[in-house]
């Protein structure tokens, strides 16, 4: 056969096979319970249902009606991102997530969540000249209230990839940043099987310093942190899903590890288990997962807002508008209606503030700009709503070396050991 006849058979068998055609569609698998789907089975497409769209380079929004339906859906990336093609994990109830993570909402039909927690993966997302949205697809899990049952679903603007709602998915969760030496966990736990069993998994790592995994099989392996360069280090981790019938997929997460010799900045608190501000949870916040502010406030000392998960405010003021040194702070009352003799204190957020209080703190380090704002603190604090025993402990760190690993450093050069 020439090489010509060739050619025109290869062509006659290309026109043969039509390529995938573009779809514009709506539709999802809701589990018995889900207050959303009310466990139905749903899809919707042209011309019976009518969509439309919009979007920026970080949003995309749709809506779907028909005769006795309607349904809104959105999805963003976190502030400041463009939505791009990848995995979303841990996002919240749009326009109500963090500002540094991803959200979601699917709503309709007077059925909304109140709070959320859910999963999506971005195949494509384009938009035109003209800055509408030219093509879209995205498939994602919602989970109302966070924990209820989860919601399934998939969603195509004129694009070429198929309507389906995915039976399975690898998902490696959100990438984070641990300090050397700490304990950290991987999360797998928003993989999902629909109808394929239970997933088999594995974790592997593909780039940064070697770790060890406690179990690489599980759904949350623990690892120490390693030592790193001053200038840290990241770790990168494949995570491989199968499930019973054999279909598999894979996602991956990095995890920033930051030397425990770099100056940082974390607040951190906790509460006993009646403390009302803390309802005996843990908090830890960093710039990689809350907008975290710092100014001098009105009576001399330091305010610190925090805008992650949920907002937080921290006051601190030494007696009489004095500067806010290092030192200890006994006998403090809330911050702003302390006594001129006393220390003013006051952490509030999530909505809970104490009436009262009666608290302590300590400043290990402080250093301000010419107009007074700081520019780097180390500080601990204890505070009891109305005077109770509960209490609420935390530290505060702006561009600061801890205290303690600045101690630990000092005591291993006069031993004339390593600095670490």
């Amino acid at each position: 056969m020439s090489r010509w006849l060739k050619c025109l058979v290869l062509l006659a068998i290309a026109l043969q096979v039509p390529a995938a055609l573009a779809v514009t569609g709506f539709r999802f698998v809701s589990t018995r319970g889900d207050w959303i789907g009310q466990g139905a089975r749903a899809s919707y497409l042209p011309p019976e249902a009518t969509f439309t769209v919009s979007g920026t380079d970080g949003l995309a929004q749709i809506g779907v009606s028909t005769a006795s339906e309607w349904w809104s859906l959105d999805f963003a990336a976190p502030a400041g991102e463009p939505l791009a093609p990848g995995s979303y994990p841990d996002a919240a109830r749009f326009p109500f997530q963090s500002p540094l993570g991803a959200g979601l909402s699917l709503s309709g039909n007077g059925r909304g969540c109140n709070t959320l927690k859910g999963w999506f993966r971005v195949l494509e997302y384009v938009r035109a000249a003209d800055g509408g949205v030219k093509r879209l697809a995205i498939d994602f899990v919602q989970n109302c209230e966070v924990s209820g049952p989860p919601l399934y679903a998939s969603l195509r603007i004129n694009s070429r990839h198929p309507l389906v709602v995915p039976p399975m998915a690898a998902v490696a969760g959100a990438d984070f940043a641990v300090f050397a030496g700490d304990a950290a966990r991987l999360d797998a736990s928003q993989s999902f099987s629909r109808r394929g069993g239970a997933l088999s998994l594995r974790w592997t790592q593909t780039d940064g310093p070697a770790v060890e995994l406690d179990d690489p099989t599980a759904v949350a392996p623990a690892f120490s942190a390693p030592e790193v360069p001053i200038e840290g280090a990241v770790l990168r981790f494949r995570l491989d899903a199968t499930d019973g019938r054999g279909r598999s997929d894979s996602d991956e997460t990095l995890v920033v590890v930051e030397s425990a010799l770099a100056p940082r900045t974390q607040i951190r608190f906790h509460g006993d288990g009646d403390d009302y501000i803390t309802g005996g949870r843990s908090y830890d916040y960093q710039p990689r997962n809350a907008l975290i502010g710092f100014s001098r406030n009105f009576d001399n000392g330091v305010s610190v807002s925090i805008n992650g998960d949920t907002w937080w405010n921290l006051d601190l003021a030494a007696p009489a508008d004095a500067a806010l040194l290092p030192g200890d702070y006994m006998g403090a009352q809330r911050f702003p209606f302390q006594d001129s003799t006393a220390p003013g204190l006051s952490l509030s957020g999530d909505g809970r503030g104490c009436n009262t209080l009666t608290g302590q703190f300590t400043v290990y380090q402080a250093e301000y700009d010419d107009a007074g704002a700081p520019i780097r603190l180390d500080l601990s604090f204890e505070q009891h709503c109305e005077g109770g025993a509960p209490a609420a402990y935390g530290t505060v760190l702006m561009n600061a070396v801890p205290h303690e690993t600045v101690a630990r450093r000092l005591r291993a050069a006069r031993r004339g050991g390593a600095l670490r």
